[in-house]
């Protein structure tokens, strides 16, 4: 295919990335791509009418949930009251913010405290533990050949999987990748689901250089990005099959998003071919006149202080896309489908298609779509950590605020004053705030007396406070447990069960995270790169002296041989170790029996408990530490090794005793020894102390 329909491609998926990411996010040359086959005006209408009203179902979905996260949100970022939290129910959430607003300045009045416990704790160290579980060597994704070994020569140091898993962990790194995962992560377990997008990003500069012999400035183009870039997708704006009973969204009807963007760029979108489709009805509503559209302030992911600044200057629409199947006569029909709208706009039936494709837009027929669940539910959408801890921290927080609210009435005194006395008329016309070392001028001693104390149980309310926090940290596994101190004292064993007890919820979501993001993430990435990357590559390795070398990676290699991404996450934990570490001592007793069993037409395969002894202690990479060599180069590499066990003046460096096996010492106590034919420990023992002597006094003295 040609570069310029490949370079259209890639733009697919630069309509609808929010531009507070990476900076400017739109290529300022002025090429253009060829333009793209028209579906007939058939499907065009059929899919417009289908799609339109997919989206405005899965809208209306989605309008039911934004409530609860919105709520979410706002305890992870402590902008919630517990007089609001309650307050919420029966009303909706614009009116009861609304009517929080008009009750700002009467707040002095209210003296009851309104404290939540915010659940940002959970969030972030679940979060951290994860990050650093992904990201706990340089190669957090490995490639692998997915028709067994590669072809080609097998002796090579860099083959094509290696070389390609270099690319990918390198162009990911330039899209940020390490940032936006964090931020999946906390989107993960505050909201119990993240969806992402995942899109091709190019932007070149000019550099301007002399030509020092013509004495004239060349212009050349400089791509200082050219890489997959992912970006988390708020969830309401998002566009979600409703009646999906899974969560993988390479199965659901259709996915998509909603997104803001300016005229301007729907108008460039159209002069460089991304969009096709019913240019004049677009320039006929948009072209002149400005859409301002509604603010709204229920939205996710989005800083309270923008909403009076979002009702802007700059006109805007809202740009549908979404990826699915079309139901046909001839049967369903994977498709891309834009639609423009007004700005706000709850349903796209009134908007204009701008794009309309036949078929998958990347060649591997994947959607550019990613999703991960923190608790998985039979539908689109999980649990998180906070979501299912509501009920204690709204306990845990009245309690506190209670406790808050006694502290406040017994320290600030309460008094009885008579009616009419002179206290009274000396507080009506000073004021009612009663202050340590406070003055009273009265005519008798009765006119003043001292509320009653409080008896508050102040203590239990402590121990009940006490109790909830343990539960809370019990059912999310965090603080105590996580470090294996919870209680009085523990021995090093009853700390150890304690803290392995406590790392099996973050182990087990941790590897279904890997399993059903950062794969499909990888492959979705690599699919990108064999589509979009038309040259040779160059790289940068490390060698194993330290030294950088540079490697060539060629289209052919790119695209030429199949390949799997997996998750190289490490997962030691006292069952792998205790394999590694009855491997370690099984391998000296498998050499011993090896002329027995080969008598018997048994092989010993060392290379492949090697394999598996370091893929249990975590070594990534196992088959590239391992590699193969031809007979002739081995039997060579054989004989012309040094013998390590070899002494100094036996000879053995530069020949073979009569019935030794080349490169190998002569066996302890394999004819006897020092004290007699019997193979015992002290015999052996014996031996070897006679020969380290002999070694130190020379070759004149003999072991006999």
């Amino acid at each position: 295919m040609d570069s310029t329909v490949r370079q259209g491609s890639s733009r697919s998926y630069e309509e609808n990335d929010a531009s507070r990411q990476i900076g400017h996010q739109h290529d300022t040359s002025d090429r253009t791509v060829a333009p793209q086959p028209t579906p007939s005006k058939a499907f065009q209408e059929e899919a417009f009418r289908y799609v339109s009203r997919w989206c405005k179902a899965s809208c209306s979905f989605l309008a039911r949930k934004i409530e609860r996260w919105k709520l979410l949100e706002d305890l992870y970022h402590n902008r919630r009251e517990l007089h609001s939290w309650g307050a919420r129910s029966g009303v909706t959430a614009a009116e009861n913010r609304v009517a929080l607003r008009k009750a700002a300045g009467s707040r002095r009045e209210r003296w009851q405290a309104d404290i939540i416990l915010a659940p940002s704790y959970i969030v972030d160290t679940w979060a951290d533990k994860a990050y650093q579980a992904i990201f706990s060597g340089p190669e957090w994704l490995t490639v692998v050949p997915e028709d067994g070994p590669e072809r080609g020569d097998a002796r090579l140091p860099f083959p094509a999987s290696f070389k390609l898993q270099e690319l990918l962990v390198q162009r990911l790194a330039q899209g940020q990748i390490h940032v936006r995962l964090y931020e999946i992560l906390q989107h993960l377990v505050l909201f119990g689901s993240v969806y992402a997008k995942i899109f091709w990003y190019t932007r070149t500069v000019n550099r301007h250089r002399w030509d020092f012999n013509t004495l004239e400035v060349i212009d050349n183009q400089e791509k200082i990005y050219d890489c997959p870039i992912i970006q988390v997708i708020p969830l309401d704006r998002l566009l979600v099959d409703w009646t999906a009973t899974h969560s993988d969204v390479q199965r659901h009807s259709g996915i998509g998003h909603r997104v803001d963007k300016t005229r301007e760029h729907v108008i460039d979108q159209f002069r460089r071919g991304v969009y096709t489709l019913n240019r004049d009805a677009f320039m006929d509503r948009w072209g002149n006149a400005p859409s301002w559209g509604t603010t709204d302030e229920e939205r996710l992911l989005r800083d309270p202080d923008s909403e009076s600044v979002d009702a802007d200057e700059i006109p805007k629409v809202t740009v549908w896309e979404w990826h699915g199947l079309i139901p046909t006569a001839k049967g369903h029909v994977e498709s891309l489908c834009t639609i423009v709208t007004d700005k706000g706009a709850d349903s796209p039936e009134d908007g204009v298609m701008v794009r309309l494709t036949d078929g998958p837009v990347l060649w591997s027929g994947l959607r550019p779509f990613l999703a991960a669940h923190y608790t998985p539910l039979p539908g689109p959408f999980g649990m998180g950590a906070v979501e299912s801890n509501l009920d204690l921290i709204h306990s845990i927080s009245q309690f506190i605020s209670q406790s808050q609210d006694n502290a406040r009435l017994t320290a600030n005194a309460q008094l009885i004053v008579r009616r009419g006395s002179s206290a009274a008329r000396q507080i009506s016309t000073e004021s009612d705030a009663v202050y340590p070392g406070k003055v009273w001028t009265v005519d008798e001693p009765g006119d003043v007396q001292p509320f009653p104390p409080l008896h508050f149980p102040q203590q239990d309310v402590n121990y009940l406070i006490d109790y909830l926090n343990n539960m809370l940290e019990r059912r999310t596994a965090m603080p105590d447990m996580v470090e294996g101190f919870v209680g009085q004292a523990k021995t090093a064993t009853e700390a150890h069960i304690l803290q392995e007890s406590a790392q099996k919820p973050f182990t087990t979501r941790a590897d279904l995270f890997a399993r059903t993001f950062l794969e499909p993430l990888g492959a979705i990435a690599l699919s990108m790169l064999q589509q979009f990357l038309l040259e040779d590559q160059v790289i940068t390795v490390r060698s194993g002296n330290g030294r950088e070398i540079p490697l060539a990676v060629t289209s052919e290699e790119i695209q030429s041989n199949r390949f799997r991404v997996a998750a190289t996450m490490t997962r030691q934990d006292s069952t792998r170790l205790a394999k590694a570490q009855s491997i370690e001592r099984v391998l000296p007793t498998l050499a011993q029996f090896e002329p027995i069993l080969a008598r018997e037409g048994v092989k010993i395969s060392f290379s492949e408990m090697i394999k598996r002894y370091l893929d249990l202690i975590g070594v990534d990479g196992v088959d590239r530490v391992l590699s193969r060599i031809d007979a002739g180069d081995a039997g060579a590499d054989l004989g012309q090794a040094e013998n390590p066990f070899a002494r100094p003046g036996s000879g053995q460096g530069e020949g073979t005793p009569a019935g030794t096996a080349p490169n190998h010492p002569s066996r302890l106590v394999e004819n006897g020894g020092p004290m007699g034919p019997e193979p015992t420990d002290a015999n052996a023992l014996a031996q070897a102390l006679q020969m380290q002597a002999a070694d130190a006094l020379g070759p004149g003295v003999t072991s006999g």
